[in-house]
């Protein structure tokens, strides 16, 4: 009888209904590589399984648009370029989960032979050009080379194409193609939009308005476990590979795909920034950066655009019963006292955490601006050092070779001063105390050496740098050397960075105020294309330029106007600007000058 109970109980925990795992698919934007390792991942650590999912890994082909697999239903979600902001203009309802690499490994690929050296040269040329890479046709317009002169054929991303005169370039991945002329022993040129300060997103993970709205829970599960997995795929790179070896084999060697995970790492800056991170204000900056190219409208909206894990609560629903609540408190008489007490209170707690928000997005913002303005200005230069020393390394005449030391020396400079600036400000944020050596200056001198530091940049760009003294400025004067010549230099600096025609002149005069008070005024005027009242208020801020376009065309830190005001503050004066909005900008440095700051020359 008992194993006749047993033999029941076993069938009917057999036969009972096993829950069913949720079927998705991801389209991936190409076929099977590290480049998607965080999916692997998180079907090799179970991370979907736990969350309650099926996941489906489809590949894509040439042909393959991801945005239309995902709008279509076909897949729920899927991994695209920052073209995704275009999709959004042109009113495709795309929503961007989570940021996988920080840096776009869109590249263009010539082989040394080819006798390329410039982006220019490759207009009226043949391009092999794949889809979505729209951010290379920004590149080409930034350059000054229309994309109507580019002659743009199928992609059939087989190097031999580019080797054999098929085509002058090739639009690449900087983790993937690369290797293989590498391994051939090819010399090649890479031509990337980061060099010019078109710095995109790279891969996004996306879904559609549809597949939010329905299943808002699923899209946020579905987040959770593919940024586990990709948290997972960047501690154990050589897992993974193993792993993509075994289960997707597509003729990739180990060394490959090991290659792909060590570039792949400086894309996605996990040592910096916490991964699937989205900035909106750096979509909105992309959006820009488009749309200063002709690519798309000014000024789009991208409202729910950008995935909100947790959007604000919206507070005018809950009107109604407020309302009523009021209405009866005051019919009740007695509880009109209590009701508005406890509407001050709820007042005081909204806006407390309004107020905390607010800070929290704006320190979080800040941090996040510092970081990739601190990624982008070090690696840049980095990079120059690098390619620079590969370069002399192969280079057998010794002019060449000069010339090339000569780059890797400028961009050592370049990353010098940018680490000082970060050091110099960080010492004045931090509130350490900034000794001022006052000491006899031959003023005109000393001003005529500041001049013809920077005449060889001036000649560069053909403009007239000038230097204009009054008589009344005494021959010598008590000054502190070297925080005048940064603060000038940063001032000579940014005129001479901004101005493509015309002039910048440095101008000293001595003035008298009413109490007999005299100042040292050092004016640095230029021709360049002036500022709007609204960019004159954030001029002097940390990290911050005149509008976000600044950084992508010009580079810097957004430090050193910011580091000229603190040290004017420091020695006692001020830094202002004026300008009409239209052309050239005027930056007046004031430094107090008592009678007896005079020093008798000789």
């Amino acid at each position: 009888m008992r194993a006749a109970v047993l033999t029941i109980l076993a069938a009917m925990a057999a036969s009972a209904p096993v829950l069913a795992l949720d079927k998705v698919a991801l389209q991936l934007k190409w076929r099977h590589q590290f480049q998607f390792a965080g999916y692997y991942a998180a079907v090799k650590q179970g991370y979907y399984r736990d969350a309650g999912f099926d996941v489906e890994l489809r590949e894509a082909g040439p042909e393959t648009d991801t945005v239309d697999e995902v709008l279509s239903g076909r897949a729920q979600y899927g991994v695209g370029t920052s073209d995704l902001v275009l999709a959004r203009s042109q009113g495709k309802p795309v929503v961007v989960l989570a940021v996988i690499y920080q840096h776009s490994p869109f590249v263009l690929l010539t082989p040394a032979s080819s006798g390329i050296q410039d982006v220019q040269s490759l207009a009226d040329k043949p391009i092999m050009m794949e889809k979505g890479s729209a951010e290379l046709l920004a590149f080409f317009r930034n350059e000054g080379v229309d994309p109507a002169r580019l002659t743009i054929l199928p992609h059939t991303f087989d190097e031999h194409d580019l080797l054999n005169g098929h085509a002058a370039a090739m639009s690449a991945y900087s983790t993937d193609e690369p290797y293989k002329l590498k391994a051939e022993g090819v010399p090649y040129l890479t031509f990337s939009p980061r060099t010019a300060g078109i710095d995109f997103y790279g891969d996004n993970l996306f879904t559609s308005e549809t597949e939010l709205r329905e299943h808002p829970e699923r899209v946020r599960a579905f987040l959770d476990a593919s940024v586990r997995g990709w948290v997972y795929a960047m501690q154990h790179p050589e897992e993974i590979v193993s792993y993509i070896l075994a289960t997707y084999p597509r003729g990739k060697s180990r060394d490959h795909l090991l290659f792909e995970a060590a570039e792949t790492e400086k894309l996605i800056h996990p040592e910096l920034i916490e991964i699937g991170y989205v900035n909106p204000g750096r979509w909105q900056a992309i959006a820009e950066t488009y749309a200063d190219l002709g690519m798309m409208p000014h000024h789009q909206r991208l409202d729910g655009f950008v995935y909100e894990r947790d959007p604000r609560i919206d507070w005018r629903r809950y009107a109604w019963p407020v309302g009523i609540v009021g209405a009866l408190a005051l019919v009740g008489g007695g509880w009109a006292l209590v009701a508005t007490r406890m509407n001050r209170r709820l007042h005081r707690e909204v806006g407390t955490r309004r107020e905390a928000e607010v800070a929290a997005t704006r320190a979080s913002e800040a941090k996040t601006r510092f970081l990739a303005v601190l990624a982008h200005e070090v690696r840049s230069p980095l990079s120059g050092i690098i390619s620079s020393l590969h370069l002399w390394r192969q280079e057998k005449d010794p002019a060449t070779r000069e010339e090339v030391a000569a780059i890797a020396q400028t961009s050592a400079h370049t990353l010098l001063q940018t680490v000082d600036e970060i050091l110099h400000h960080s010492e004045i944020e931090s509130g350490s105390t900034i000794a001022i050596q006052l000491c006899p200056v031959q003023v005109r001198d000393f001003l005529g050496e500041i001049i013809a530091h920077f005449r060889a940049s001036a000649t560069l760009k053909s403009l007239d740098l000038g230097l204009e003294v009054d008589a009344a400025v005494p021959d010598t004067l008590a000054l502190d050397p070297l925080r005048l010549r940064q603060i000038l230099s940063n001032l000579i600096t940014n005129a001479l960075k901004f101005t493509d025609e015309g002039f910048v002149r440095l101008h000293a005069s001595i003035e008298t105020a009413a109490s007999g008070d005299r100042q040292l005024i050092l004016e640095v005027v230029d021709s360049g294309p002036g500022l709007t009242p609204e960019q004159i208020a954030r001029i002097f801020t940390p990290y911050a330029q005149a509008d976000q376009t600044i950084a992508h065309r010009y580079g810097g830190t957004g430090l050193g106007l910011s580091i000229s005001a603190d040290l004017a503050r420091l020695l006692g004066g001020d830094i202002s600007v004026e300008s009409d909005g239209r052309t050239g900008a005027t930056f007046t440095v004031r430094l107090p000058v008592s009678q007896g700051n005079t020093v008798a020359a000789g």
